[in-house]
């Protein structure tokens, strides 16, 4: 047995040696990784992968992203008990992460030499607001516009957020539910991946609703509409079909409105016949829409205050 353990610190010995007298040496690096639930975590040559990543998201351009990913000579994870197998150069740094942990990072010497396991810890974080309130204290419903919406980090939450977070501030315009003590409002909104027309974001004024959940304003998730002016100076959306279905809308006749002349939608220069036949089937639709000059302009919709009732008859039939 002792003859075992000498012979290993030997080979362990001449290992570390040659790794330093030839640091441009690949090794076959094998050591444990956990962290403190004992779940997967990633390990990358040279913090490579990040690196990767965040020129990504900067430059907006993912080519190659997979087959970096894919790369075990760069990338890896361990096995469901910690061991994991790496090639690298003895002059490389392997870098240990998971989401919410302290990163670690260690040369490949380093860990030939000491033996060096990895346990990462928790990240400190903050802790996840806990509310069981269903029913709003107050419900806030106005025409706001849009002044500033900003992105929440919430990397740094203990909790997983499957949505995104946002820090909204809009001047109100008109309301039509209890009286904010304020013309401009500050909330928080939740989203999870929608598509542009259904991202409150997008819009400069929206008729939009809030509700007081423990303290804190709560858009209450995906209840908005678009607003755009009249020609009479009235609060109305046009007949977006997706929304119709999704909002439960076509049971409720839209007006005829005369929209501001400001208001249309603009139309491709390059789509085909069948393509524009297309669009007026399932976003223009003819009832609601007049074509001219590759611009969509909406002649029916509905007013504010009309979707303001609508909404809250929706509301009452959903309790039931």
């Amino acid at each position: 047995m002792k003859y075992e353990q000498i012979l290993f610190k030997t080979l362990l010995i001449l290992t570390v040696l040659m790794a330093e007298c030839y640091p441009s040496q690949t090794v076959t690096v094998r050591g444990i990784a956990r962290d403190s639930l004992n779940n997967l975590i990633a390990i990358s040559v040279n913090d490579t992968i990040r690196k990767f990543r965040d020129k990504a998201f900067e430059n907006k351009d993912w080519k190659g992203y997979d087959a970096l990913a894919n790369n075990k000579n760069l990338f890896t994870i361990p096995d469901s008990v910690g061991n994991y197998v790496i090639t690298a150069k003895v002059s490389d740094t392997l870098y240990f992460s998971k989401e919410k942990h302290v990163t670690q990072k260690y040369k490949v010497a380093d860990i030939i030499r000491d033996n060096i396991q990895v346990l990462l810890k928790r990240a400190p974080c903050i802790p996840n607001k806990e509310c069981d309130q269903k029913t709003p204290s107050k419900l806030y419903i106005f025409v706001g516009k849009k002044i500033n919406v900003t992105s929440v980090d919430t990397s740094q939450y203990c909790g997983d957020m499957m949505d995104s977070e946002y820090k909204a501030e809009y001047k109100i315009e008109q309301e039509f539910s209890e009286h904010y003590p304020s013309s401009t409002i500050i909330f928080t909104s939740y989203d999870h991946n929608s598509k542009y027309e259904f991202d409150f974001r997008n819009y400069d004024h929206v008729l939009i609703f809030v509700g007081e959940y423990c303290g804190d304003l709560i858009h209450l998730k995906y209840q908005f509409f678009p607003l755009y002016k009249t020609a009479e100076g009235r609060w109305a959306t046009p007949v977006k079909p997706k929304a119709e279905q999704i909002y439960q809308l076509d049971q409720y006749t839209p007006s005829k409105i005369d929209f501001d002349q400001s208001v249309n939608f603009d139309l491709p220069y390059n789509l085909t016949e069948e393509q524009i036949a297309q669009v007026r089937t399932y976003k223009f639709p003819e009832k609601y829409y007049d074509i001219k000059d590759h611009k969509a302009i909406p002649i029916m919709g509905r007013y504010a205050e009309d979707l303001v009732k609508i909404w809250k008859e929706i509301c009452e039939k959903n309790k039931e």
